[in-house]
């Protein structure tokens, strides 16, 4: 008689949709296959086959969304960061009485503002946490004085809480990793850089006189899109430049975008494709550009998405001195590193490439995805896993 085993239960928590965001995408299809995965996020849909989705409520009606803003105001005044929290996840306080009453092997959260969640669980059936530290959380906009205001001590408070608690913690960058534990008198997170699935894709043609630049990504004021955009007066002839841009909520920093693109001829804004798509289709560029300087601490040690599929699509790379993707490029030596975040400097950098040294770039990136894939990653996460 064959005896069936019964694959571990695993609990996956995000405040975001999974069918676009990567990271939690990518460790739900990494473990879909081995263990039977129920996820909490923002929506219950999915396109993800075999996994449980659960969806928390988030108010959209207006009359809603003053009431939210109300409370909001009355836990902030009052310090009870932590009422925030389970206030912002809507829904999760009813999820967690039936929630607790299973028996997971892991929790997996995605999200700061999740770890109330996660420690409530834990407390209640033993289960250990392992928390994706995808940004650093108490310093992400600090440029911006209304979130220094309204929105770090809130994560400051609920690090300072939860992390300690945290069985095990990832992050993207060794910058990250460091901060944190300096910072939370935490074990040094382990770096899980964010590398898209692997592609296998041919190195694409480049015309001597038609160099295609893209760049790809939501938009806000504090990434400074616009130095991009003013690059774009210094190039030469050749250069032209596609912005596969997303509006966030700021939309008059959106509507400035599109403003200064409409007074260029070498520059348009083009329609963003799915996010499993996105790699393939940038493939037909030459050249992947990322000028961000680092306006707050998380920008300063940034590994984005966008460097990987830059590179997973066999193109040249251009980017600003941010700390971590420079050791990246020129490690890898597939791409050009600027010594500042001027806009003329990266202009006057790209005039002087060549058609071979952007083919010999491409060609390098080519080698480079070869390693920098999420079957590097579903190594460690397997590894990680067996260790908690």
């Amino acid at each position: 008689m064959e005896l069936r085993m019964t694959k571990p239960n695993v609990l996956i928590l995000c405040d975001s949709n999974p069918n676009n965001d990567p990271r939690p995408n990518r460790m739900i299809s990494w473990l879909k296959a081995d263990y039977n995965l129920t996820v909490i996020s923002e929506t219950s849909d999915t396109s993800i086959q075999n996994i449980e989705m659960i969806g928390i409520y988030k108010p959209t009606r207006k009359n809603n969304q003053i009431i939210y803003f109300l409370q909001y105001i009355f836990y902030f005044l009052l310090k009870r960061y932590e009422e925030i929290a389970w206030l912002k996840l809507g829904y999760a306080k009813e999820i967690l009485k039936t929630i607790s009453k299973r028996r997971y092997h892991l929790i997996i959260s995605h999200d700061c503002t999740f770890l109330p969640f996660a420690y409530a669980l834990k407390k209640a059936t033993g289960t250990k946490i392992l928390f994706d530290a995808r940004e650093y959380y108490t310093r992400d906009f600090e440029d911006q004085i209304v979130w220094r205001w309204f929105r770090k001590p809130i994560f400051d408070y609920l690090c300072q809480t939860y992390l300690k608690h945290c069985d095990k913690v990832i992050t993207v960058s060794k910058g990250l990793a460091d901060e944190y534990a300096r910072e939370y008198q935490i074990p040094t997170p382990e770096m899980i850089m964010s590398l898209p699935y692997p592609y296998l894709l041919e190195i694409s043609q480049t015309e001597q006189e038609n160099i295609r630049i893209i760049y790809h990504g939501a938009v806000n004021a504090s990434r400074n899109t616009e130095l991009m955009i003013m690059m774009m007066d210094y190039v030469d002839e050749r250069y032209s430049l596609d912005l596969m841009i997303v509006p966030t909520s700021d939309m008059r920093y959106w509507r400035k975008l599109e403003a200064m693109v409409s007074t260029r001829k070498n520059i348009r804004i083009i329609p963003p494709v799915p996010m499993q798509e996105i790699v393939p289709f940038i493939n037909q560029y030459d050249i992947g550009l990322f000028l961000c300087p680092p306006t707050n601490f998380n920008l300063e040690y940034v590994l984005p998405n966008k460097l990987f599929e830059f590179i997973q699509a066999r193109l040249a790379v251009a980017i600003g001195p941010n700390v971590e993707m420079k050791k990246i490029v020129e490690q890898y030596e597939c791409g050009i590193v600027t010594n500042d975040f001027d806009p003329l400097t990266m202009a006057m950098t790209l005039n002087q490439l060549t058609k071979t040294q952007i083919l010999n770039y491409k060609k390098r990136s080519h080698q480079a995805a070869l390693e920098l894939n999420a079957d590097k990653n579903k190594e460690k996460i397997y590894k990680i896993l067996k260790q908690i």
